[in-house]
């Protein structure tokens, strides 16, 4: 009798050290799973993985949000704020967002600043030019200011400077035509398209624009970028405020 609870327990004990060697067993694969998915991540980049699929299209989305690359702040085909050939005189509700943002950010009243993101609007969806992105230049140029001028006779919001620009320029306007608000932002959108056409790149582009084209550090593209970029973040941020009321 005492040998057979003897064995008992000795095969209870055996079944015990069994149990837990199988369930450690399975816990080291699953590390070894991990390290394994780890390091394909580290080789390949997240960039070659499917986000959405593994995080959710939400989660993948409001990620992205807070840092933008440097694809985000070039594109032009699909950037929200591009006009709607239909209503060439309304805002999108993204641009609304970015007029806010400006009105608050130089303290000028959004009747005033409304225009010229219309007309920012119209003249970037003619000339094939993100609209963001002449707006930013108007706000590294001028800080908005349309009867700015230059002591090299740059003229109005986005500094243009009419004697090499005649061929642009309305001529049935009058005189000072640059410094009608609208007639500058489609003369400087022009300009702009030209310049970025004519160097191939963007950052040439906005250098040539920004009278810098020899200057090694791109100072004058790293400008109007970043307020480029500072504009798509208030776009973006004004759109997850609205979407949580």
């Amino acid at each position: 009798m005492i040998y057979a609870t003897r064995v008992a327990a000795f095969t209870r004990h055996v079944g015990s050290f069994v149990l837990h060697f199988a369930h450690g067993s399975l816990l080291v694969a699953g590390l070894v799973v991990t390290l394994v998915f780890g390091m394909r991540v580290f080789d390949q980049g997240w960039s070659g993985l499917p986000l959405n699929k593994l995080f959710g299209q939400a989660e993948a989305s409001v990620a992205s949000e807070d840092t933008l690359t440097p694809s985000d702040l070039t594109a032009t085909e699909q950037d929200l704020a591009l006009v709607d050939p239909e209503h060439p005189e309304k805002l999108s509700p993204e641009m609304e967002r970015v007029t806010d943002y400006l009105a608050r950010r130089y303290r000028v009243a959004r009747a005033a600043v409304e225009p010229l993101i219309v007309a920012a609007q119209r003249a970037g969806h003619a000339a094939g030019v993100d609209p963001l992105l002449i707006v930013a230049v108007v706000g590294v140029e001028s800080s908005f200011n349309p009867f700015a001028e230059s002591p090299f006779g740059a003229q109005g919001l986005m500094q243009v400077v009419p004697r090499f620009h005649q061929d642009k320029i309305d001529g049935s306007l009058a005189e000072a035509p640059l410094l009608d608000p609208t007639e500058n932002i489609r003369v400087g959108a022009q300009v702009l398209k030209e310049y970025i056409r004519r160097n191939g790149s963007l950052v040439a582009g906005l250098q040539q624009y920004g009278g810098a084209i020899d200057d090694p550090t791109e100072g004058y593209a790293n400008k109007v970028i970043a307020e480029k970029q500072r504009l798509m973040i208030a776009m973006r941020q004004g759109a997850k405020v609205a979407s949580a009321r």
